[in-house]
């Protein structure tokens, strides 16, 4: 399908990707676009044949996958029109979209954006916990814009299929808004739980906590650097997500006594977690 793949940000999913990419096409080439110590880590573990940390390099490159935190990858696509000469499709893994598509209507019709974003990852980052499974079984949302080339779209479909992952297509503010809920709402709110906890209880007292608290809060070990950057391309989505939960839970305050809330709230709790569970779910956040 691609030849040639250039890959900027070297990360747990930019890393994954190039894993999964050269076990399914051991013959395509990738270049692997970060910082020297990165790139050297990434042709160690065969996850790409050349690299370097000039943008420079991705052209020629088919396909230019963006993986680096929302706002870099936003930086990038400003300067890539005056470093990449050649076509190819460009597209990204960001948890946001909007802001990745509007920046890229600027990029001249030889450089073809197609948004993506694989629901894969890991309560971990960097590259040394990438692997090439990290997609099996899992969406990959593409967010085409309505003119897109019909064979681009095709190729990033089929490369999605190839790594294993289950193509999906969505406009990007609907995918804010859905991620909004299932992914940054999550994140926000285990992060927020374990400080109150842990600043509340301590150290002594997290050592009487069970396996409920521990797995509550599995996310709470997420970098703060990659949420900054979702955090600060979503927030109408994500504050709209917030406010819901901080009704919900003002709700249960005001009604912890009688218990009736309560007992409504447990109750399409345990609906909507079976329909998760059935539903496969992910093991990141």
């Amino acid at each position: 399908m691609f030849d040639q793949i250039a890959i900027i940000g070297f990360g747990l999913i930019g890393g994954s990707v190039a894993l999964a990419i050269r076990e399914a096409w051991p013959s395509c080439q990738i270049t692997a676009i970060d910082a020297p110590a990165v790139v050297d880590a990434a042709m160690r573990m065969n996850a790409a044949a050349k690299g370097g940390d000039d943008v420079r390099l991705a052209d020629g490159a088919e396909l230019v996958l963006l993986a680096a935190p929302v706002r870099q990858n936003i930086g990038v696509l400003k300067d890539l029109a005056a470093r990449v000469r050649g076509g190819a499709i460009v597209t990204d893994v960001g948890s946001t979209k909007r802001a990745m598509v509007e920046a890229a209507r600027h990029l001249p019709p030889r450089l073809r954006f197609i948004g993506g974003h694989p629901l894969a990852g890991a309560a971990t980052s960097g590259l040394e916990a990438a692997r090439s499974d990290l997609f099996r079984g899992r969406p990959w949302i593409l967010t085409p814009p309505a003119d897109a080339d019909a064979s681009d779209v095709e190729r990033l479909t089929d490369l999605a299929s190839s790594v294993g992952a289950l193509p999906r297509m969505m406009e990007p503010i609907a995918h804010d808004r859905l991620m909004a809920y299932l992914s940054h709402l999550p994140q926000l709110t285990v992060s927020a739980l374990m400080q109150v906890v842990g600043e509340r209880t301590g150290r002594d007292g997290l050592g009487l906590a069970g396996t409920g608290l521990r797995d509550t809060t599995r996310l709470a070990s997420s970098p703060a650097g990659t949420w900054r950057d979702v955090t600060a391309t979503n927030v109408d989505a994500i504050v709209a997500a917030i406010d819901d939960l901080t009704v919900a839970l003002q709700r249960l305050k005001a009604d912890l006594t009688e218990g009736h809330e309560l007992q409504r709230v447990f109750d399409a709790s345990a609906v909507w977690k079976r329909a998760l569970d059935e539903s496969g779910g992910r093991e990141d956040s």
